[in-house]
């Protein structure tokens, strides 16, 4: 679906137009990278595991049996499900650790063990690409992405080609390998706010979903047998299906809670500096009644004396005058600083939209390239499913097509049964992503277009803004000279000094409060319009209410178009929750908001309310739904791969084991070369279940 942005800008600006421009609406609806961002179907990409060897030597200083003992661990690891049997506390779990510093650069091994090991070399691939990760944990760590299988030290040391990554720190690994598993999954950041950790701080920090974040879709630790994901479930749940406006409705949610932030520290701000200058004010006034009466009193008593007041007129007169053109200069500078800000933003904006406009042409060939190879692989592939057997390939007779109709569901060679629909449906799956790449190259040249036209009217917003500085310009040099100013007030106050010698004391004492008069009426000056700028002040309510629409009609788009994917995963879910033993659980369902509720004994629960003893399985049912979801109907981005530490743990009845090794054996005979799962665990009832089974026996350690 191509979403049309300018008939959505529209149909919500329409319910907020006394309040909302449509430029206003378009300017709080955009985003960096479009509402055509997200796509549900799969990438047919899955992650295995091929082989992993790490190496190093135990601590000498440990009071135990293996002190000093040397580490070369080196496994093959098969395709479907492989399980580790040992003992608790033998390092089993060590190997599942391992392999996640590997593949996210987040370490979370005991320090003791982390201490053992110093080389690690893992072989993975995706969609039958080699590569391997090789770890150095001496000290400091140095990582590699390499293409190919390097399975020794000794390979790794003849090694000679460029590395995908070659860095020298945890930091600088784990965004370098975020960015490669984000590029072969269609990954991104999904975001949220949170409140700054630092005491007294009233900030907003925005927070991004990493690699990591959404490893814990992969990696299911004995740990968290009792949540899904962690804090951010709901994020790693929503990358996973990616569902169709999944992105803007994260975008515009970040944009309208830092709006709400902002709302709260303006009001916060104006509260206080009201509460401050207010008071202040009052008390000047009091002086100022004050300072008026004693002069009244003073001019009453004096009439008779010199007055020196006519001098002290033009005194004044001249300080206004000085203040004025110092007031005006001053706002030519700050309307020139607005202007400087402005040129800078717009300049920064047709910047962006040039590099953007470059961005998307390359899309749009990798678009292309993509539609050639798929219509490409359809024209073989229908050439090959269109060919007929004319003579038998062992004896060279003519093959009758009588005989080619005996059984047209079994193949007439090896007597196996055909699935008619498979080409059909493959025909299907790969005309649709060619219609939906050429859609979104519709979309990119749209993008383009709506750039180049935005571009050309920054292009003349910074002429007019630069129109605006010349004129600035002029003004600035037409400005009185304050220096000239200052002269003549030098001059007068030479003037006021000798008459004041010539007066009594009570004209002296008269001055004196007529100059603190001047002094605490500016300060009166100075807090009015401090306070009366508080009154021009952005109205975010309006604002913030018309995103939350926005976001309530996205977010009911997205749930109608998904439906049909989230009717699915919630067919999945509920067969393999049964497939466990859990027959209580009758119905599964998934709301618009992604909140999962299991109907239980005629109601509705939340996975916490599931009994301690059931989630374990709920969880693992979960998991692998979403990648039936992928397997069965394309859709859904999970790597296939999955890491499960100690899944008897917490649930050791006999009828929860004996119903997961019934689902292991299911698995593996359904979907053996297609997903990957590995499993540790210290019940060895588990034992010759699984044909890649690694048994450590009994009292002893793993490595």
């Amino acid at each position: 679906m191509i979403f049309n942005l300018e008939n959505f800008t529209k149909e919500v600006q329409k319910e907020f137009k006394d309040s909302i421009s449509l430029k206003e609406a378009k300017e709080l609806l955009e985003i960096n990278e479009g509402y055509n961002k997200d796509n549900p179907l799969s990438t047919g990409k899955s992650l295995e595991l091929s082989h992993i060897s790490f190496f190093g030597q135990k601590s000498n200083n440990e009071n135990q049996d293996y002190s000093g003992d040397s580490i070369s661990y080196q496994q093959k690891i098969g395709k479907g499900i492989n399980i580790w049997i040992a003992d608790n506390f033998k390092g089993k779990s060590s190997i599942l650790k391992i392999i996640k510093y590997a593949l996210t650069g987040k370490d979370s091994l005991k320090p003791n063990i982390k201490k053992w090991i110093s080389h690690v070399l893992l072989n993975f691939n995706i969609s039958n690409k080699e590569y391997t990760i090789y770890l150095n944990i001496e000290g400091r760590l140095k990582a590699k992405l390499l293409n190919g299988t390097v399975k020794t030290l000794d390979e790794l040391y003849n090694y000679t080609k460029e590395p995908i990554i070659n860095v020298n720190s945890e930091a600088e690994y784990r965004i370098q390998i975020q960015d490669f598993f984000f590029k072969q999954f269609s990954y991104y950041s999904l975001k949220w706010t949170q409140k700054s950790s630092v005491k007294e701080s009233n900030e907003l920090l925005e927070s991004n979903a990493s690699w990591s974040t959404y490893f814990k879709s992969i990696f299911l630790e004995s740990k968290d047998s009792t949540s899904f994901f962690g804090g951010q479930e709901k994020k790693i749940f929503q990358m996973l299906l990616g569902l169709e406006l999944t992105y803007p409705i994260n975008q515009l949610t970040i944009k309208k809670e830092k709006l709400s932030n902002e709302k709260g520290k303006q009001k916060l701000v104006s509260e206080m500096i009201n509460t401050k200058h207010v008071g202040k004010k009052h008390e000047l006034e009091s002086q100022l009644y004050n300072i008026n009466q004693r002069i009244i009193e003073l001019n009453q008593a004096s009439s008779k004396k010199v007055s020196i007041n006519q001098y002290y007129d033009q005194y004044n007169n001249i300080l206004e005058e000085i203040k004025n053109e110092s007031v005006k200069s001053l706002s030519y500078e700050e309307e020139n600083a607005v202007l400087i800000k402005s040129l800078s933003f717009f300049q920064s904006k047709l910047s962006y939209n040039v590099t953007e406009i470059k961005r998307i042409r390359k899309e749009i060939d990798k678009n292309d390239k993509k539609i050639n190879d798929l219509e490409e692989y359809l024209d073989i592939g229908i050439f090959f499913s269109n060919l007929d057997i004319k003579h038998c390939p062992s004896c060279n007779h003519v093959v009758s097509e009588e005989k080619k109709k005996v059984n047209e569901d079994k193949c007439i060679l090896c007597n196996e049964g055909i699935n008619h629909t498979n080409a059909d449906f493959d025909k299907d799956i790969y005309s649709s992503k060619i219609v939906n790449l050429r859609n979104e190259n519709i979309q990119f040249n749209a993008e383009i277009k709506l750039l180049d036209e935005e571009s050309t009217k920054q292009q003349v917003n910074i002429d007019e803004i630069h129109v605006k500085i010349d004129n600035l310009t002029r003004l600035k040099k037409n400005t009185r000279d304050i220096s000239l100013l200052s002269e003549k007030l030098k001059d007068l106050e030479e003037i006021i000094n000798s008459e004041k010698s010539k007066i009594v004391p009570d004209d002296s004492a008269k001055e004196k409060l007529i100059a603190d008069k001047a002094i605490i009426e500016f300060r009166i000056f100075e807090i009015e319009n401090v306070t009366s700028s508080l009154t021009d002040i952005i109205n975010y309510d309006e604002q913030i209410d018309f995103l939350t629409n926005a976001i309530k009609k996205l977010n009911i788009q997205r749930y109608e178009l998904g439906e049909k994917v989230l009717n699915r995963l919630e067919e999945l879910m509920l067969n393999e929750i049964n497939e466990f033993g859990l027959s209580s659980i009758t119905e599964v369902s998934i709301s618009e908001n992604f909140d999962i509720h299991y109907k239980q004994d005629g109601d509705f629960i939340s996975f916490d309310n599931i009994a301690e003893g059931e989630q374990l399985r709920v969880k693992i049912a979960f998991y692998l739904s979403l990648i039936q979801l992928d397997i069965e109907y394309n859709f859904g981005r999970h790597t296939r791969f999955l890491m499960i530490d100690s899944p008897s743990k917490e649930e050791a009845d006999a009828k929860y084991l004996e119903g997961l090794s019934n689902v292991l054996k299911n698995i593996e005979n359904r979907y053996g070369d297609q997903l990957q799962i590995l499993i540790c665990t210290a019940e060895r009832r588990f034992e010759d279940i699984i044909e890649n089974q690694y048994v450590i026996p009994e009292n002893t350690y793993v490595f």
